[in-house]
């Protein structure tokens, strides 16, 4: 067992027991935010017909080189094609079709006129100005060819991705399995929302908070009632969670207290402890262990500590299970816009809301750091990583900042 090490380490402990656990086939309308299991082929090209982009008169461009509003050119209208109409008949010289936009164009067409710039006199059109080969022309194929990979496995479901999907008449997708993740809070002081909060205990947020966090990484959370202090039963309840989940996520219990059962806990339940302690603050006792490939991670009760933590261990690593591509955490170099008086004597991640102006980024510490104060994550979007043995941070100070997902910010 490897005992407070670095963040990254302890990261890349992690990733070496994350792999994907299948996949789900889905309607494309529940796919938003999932991750792509396949690569994508249009099986035909798009648009699937060389079609008109505005309302006008498909035309060849040469019947209209000495065209001018002083001396407009005469056309036979030969037929009227609307959008998901086919064309009655090829067009010859000296004729033009009426158009919708999106209409299919006839053969020898080779140039569209737009309306604004014609005038019907009877079954014949007036055009006013002259045209080139390919002005106002989509040529079929245009965006997409047949036999093109569209979208790749691993690909992020978007709405663009949805459109392209249905596009290509494509109802049901497969994309990566969500994992599914025990969270077991610990605590004789939790109750329950839903209970009367007698003399000494707080409400049960960390249950909660950690379920939509795995919730915005990709997983699907499911929630367990509290447990108290007791190292049988809770190496009772890891077991029992393993059974029917990918991962469990316990909150409390991992420090240093005489009621602290979590890491021999784990170590009860017969799972191989892989670490103790992270050497980050806040979070700094935060346990690991696996059983058969599955991770059991324990993490501080204090709300924000958790929190933190979560976002920096556990989140790439459900992003990861769940066929996320990228899972590192994207920082910026913003200059401190107040100062922070705390000497840090080990890492530490400083709650901090981040903006961009005046051609760079600027960082102010929001509110309370304590490991415990939940509201000071409220409007936090970024954590600035402050090195150990570093000093108070001051006024214009440069300083790394990891940006938390939009998700995270109120």
């Amino acid at each position: 067992m490897y005992k407070e090490i670095p963040l990254e380490e302890a990261l890349a402990i992690l990733l070496n027991y994350t792999k994907p656990i299948g996949f789900d086939e889905v309607d494309i309308i529940d796919a938003l935010g999932r991750v792509l299991y396949e690569n994508v082929v249009a099986g035909f090209p798009l648009p699937p017909f060389d079609r008109s982009p505005l309302d006008g008169y498909a035309v060849m461009a040469e019947d209209t080189f000495t065209a001018s509003k002083e001396t407009p050119v005469l056309l036979k209208v030969s037929q009227n094609i609307f959008a998901g109409n086919m064309p009655s008949k090829p067009l010859i010289y000296g004729e033009a079709a009426a158009v919708a936009t999106g209409a299919p164009l006839p053969a020898g067409t080779n140039a569209v006129i737009k309306i604004e710039d014609t005038q019907l006199v009877g079954d014949q059109v007036l055009i006013f100005s002259p045209l080139r080969p390919g002005d106002n022309y989509i040529n079929k194929g245009d965006d997409v060819l047949e036999g093109e990979k569209i979208l790749a496995k691993g690909m992020t479901i978007t709405p663009a991705v949805i459109g392209l999907l249905a596009s290509m008449g494509k109802k049901r997708v497969k994309v990566f399995k969500k994992p599914k993740v025990a969270v077991l809070t610990i605590g004789d002081e939790l109750v329950g929302i839903d209970e009367p909060r007698l003399p000494g205990k707080i409400y049960n947020s960390n249950v909660y908070a950690i379920s939509a966090q795995i919730a915005e990484a990709g997983g699907r959370a499911v929630p367990y009632r509290n447990t108290v202090d007791d190292r049988n039963h809770i190496a009772f309840l890891i077991n029992d969670c393993l059974k029917e989940n990918d991962m469990v996520i316990t909150t409390g219990g991992v420090s240093v207290g005489k009621r602290d059962y979590v890491k021999e806990s784990i170590q009860i339940s017969g799972a191989n402890t892989l670490f103790w302690k992270v050497n980050i603050k806040p979070g700094t006792p935060i346990v690991c262990g696996e059983n058969n490939g599955r991770l059991i991670i324990g993490l501080s009760g204090n709300p924000a500590a958790a929190m933190i933590t979560f976002y920096m261990l556990i989140r790439p690593v459900l992003q990861s299970i769940s066929g996320t591509r990228q899972v590192a955490l994207p920082d910026v170099t913003a200059t401190m816009e107040e100062s922070f008086n705390k000497k840090s004597k080990q890492r530490r991640m400083l709650r901090a809301k981040v903006c961009w102006k005046n051609g760079g980024y600027y960082a102010v510490p929001c509110g309370t750091q304590s490991p415990g104060a939940l509201k000071s994550m409220l409007h936090c979007n970024a954590l600035i990583d402050i090195p150990g043995g570093s000093g108070p941070l001051n006024i214009g100070e440069k300083v790394k900042a990891i940006l938390l997902s939009p998700n995270y910010v109120s």
